[in-house]
Order: C-alpha cells, then structure tokens, then sequence
C-alpha cells in the first residue's frame, strides 16, 4: 500500500467533558454495572479513592463517539480497541483527543486510518489510551452519508416492532396536552377511545424507544434546521383504551434535497399498528428532515 500525501500527524480537536453522576447513573443502568464505587462516596473513600470513580467503559465510549466527527461522516470505523491505565474521579473535567498518525491507500482504492486517541485528566495524566482502524472511500467527498443511513435504518425491512397498552391515564395526558380536557375535569367521563391524533403517542421513533440514525447529530456540518415533515394516518378503525397495540416501523425512503437553508435530508418511515389478533388498526406516514450546511455551501442558495 503506498502513503498519501495527507500531512500526518493530524491533531485532532480537544473535547472535555465533566462527567457527573447522574450521567454515570445512567449509563451504569444501561450496561448494568450497579458498583458503587462510581456514585457512592463512602464506598469509593472505603476503597482508597478521594471520591466516586468514573465507569473506565463509559471514557471509551465517549472516545469511540468522538472518533465518527474527528474522521468525518464517511469514515467507516473497523476496529476500535481501549486500555484503561489509571481511574477518573466524578465531578472533574477530563479532556479528550487524539491524533490520525497513518493514513495508506488500500488496493480498492479506498483509504485506511489509523489513530491514537486517549482520556487525560486536568494534569495532562493520560487515564485511557485507544487505537482506531477506519476505511474512507476519497471519492465520495464532502456529502452526506446516504448509504450508510439506509443500511442503518434498514430501508424498505422492518425495523422493529414495539407493544404498546392504551392505558386511560396515557389517553387523558394525551387529551390534556392537545388542549381537549382541562386539568379540573370530571374524573368520571373517562375516555374509551383514543383522539384520532393519538398515533403520534404510539411512534417508536418519537417515543426513543426506536433510533437507527442518532449518527447524524453528530456529523461535522453546521445545522441549519429541522423537524417534522409531515404526518398521515390512515385508519381502520378507534383506538380503545385498554388494547394492547404493537407497532411495526419500516422506512420506505432516504433521500436529500437541496433547499435554501442547505442540504435537506428527508426519512420517511410507515408504521403499522395491529391488535392482538394481528388485525390492521392504522398506518401511519411520517417525515422527518434536517438540514446542513455542507463545504461550499453559501449562506443562501
């Protein structure tokens, strides 16, 4: 493999973050790693620490995010390894780099990175030290990364199914949050079937029990905006409290445009909500855009 031209080594830019316990909370409940030595002062004083200790994965996952900006939206990252050499304490500022030292040109033309990266504490104290192998395709250039979005979300397959129960307290928060109950009504009208806008509560994707594509938050274009596109829902028949709904999303189109606040990149995703005997209750039809502000964009188009 022959070397490119690229100017190495490439710093990359700084991050620092002060993690807290409430993040370390979080994340302990998603790894399931409930040792109190991370959020209880006692324990960690107890085991020789000035206070809590930070989760050594927790720094390695804030590395392996960082490593998709720092390489751009067209890295694919192959391989991504960690050493935890010292503990961080809760409460103070760790900062976060690296450097891309290699870059070779691979027999198919595409390009391979490879990078250091590491966890330093405000002392310069490296705490975790990382490598990095990633492949970069130089001639997709500058865009957005529309295959990768598609193999993400699964284009035109299911990407998941979701069950739900209708539960009348979720229908009269729903009501109330439209403006279509107030807060001081009789308790004894309770609804038995759900408003015709209640699909949008029954969304995998609003509910964040759904997220395929959370990788363009961080893409290293400015944002120009955002939101939802438009929303359609096709019924068979009511909502009724008391069912149990399951919900399967399938997105149907990924595409971009290019609009006056920048590059549009639309999602379209279709759900589909059957009762317990597999019956059709609705479909949905929504859309969701961002925009970015690709390299030679202007500030008007």
């Amino acid at each position: 493999m022959s070397k490119t031209a690229v100017q190495l080594p490439r710093d990359f830019d700084v991050h620092t973050v002060t993690p807290s316990t409430e993040e370390l909370l979080r994340w302990a409940a998603a790894v399931r790693d409930f040792s109190p030595i991370h959020f209880d002062a006692d324990v960690a004083r107890a085991r020789g620490f000035e206070r809590p200790v930070v989760h050594g994965p927790w720094k390695a996952a804030v590395l392996r995010g960082l490593l998709q900006g720092w390489l751009g939206p067209n890295a694919q990252i192959e391989s991504f390894s960690a050493r935890y050499l010292r503990p961080d304490s809760v409460g103070q500022p760790l900062h976060f780099g690296g450097q891309l030292t290699e870059v070779t040109v691979r027999p198919t033309g595409t390009e391979e990175l490879r990078c250091t990266v590491w966890t330093r504490d405000s002392e310069g104290r490296v705490s975790v030290e990382g490598e990095c192998v990633a492949e970069v395709n130089p001639a997709v250039g500058d865009r957005l990364p529309l295959e990768r979005l598609r193999a993400a979300v699964k284009l035109g397959e299911d990407a998941g199914t979701f069950v739900y129960r209708v539960e009348s307290n979720d229908v009269e928060h729903f009501l109330e949050a439209i403006g279509s109950r107030s807060l001081d009504h009789d308790p004894s009208q309770i609804p038995t079937i759900a408003p015709a806008t209640y699909f949008a509560a029954l969304d995998p994707v609003e509910r964040r029990n759904l997220d395929l594509d959370s990788f363009l938050q961080d893409l290293p274009y400015p944002k120009t905006g955002g939101g939802n596109a438009f929303n359609e829902v096709e019924y068979e028949r009511p909502i009724r409290v008391g069912e149990v709904i399951a919900v399967t999303t399938r997105y149907t189109e990924v595409y971009e445009k290019v609009g006056s606040r920048g590059t549009l990149l639309f999602r379209t995703r279709i759900n589909e909500m059957r009762d317990t005997a597999g019956e059709l209750v609705a479909t949905s039809r929504c859309g969701h855009v961002l925009s970015f502000r690709l390299p030679g964009e202007g500030d008007a188009r």
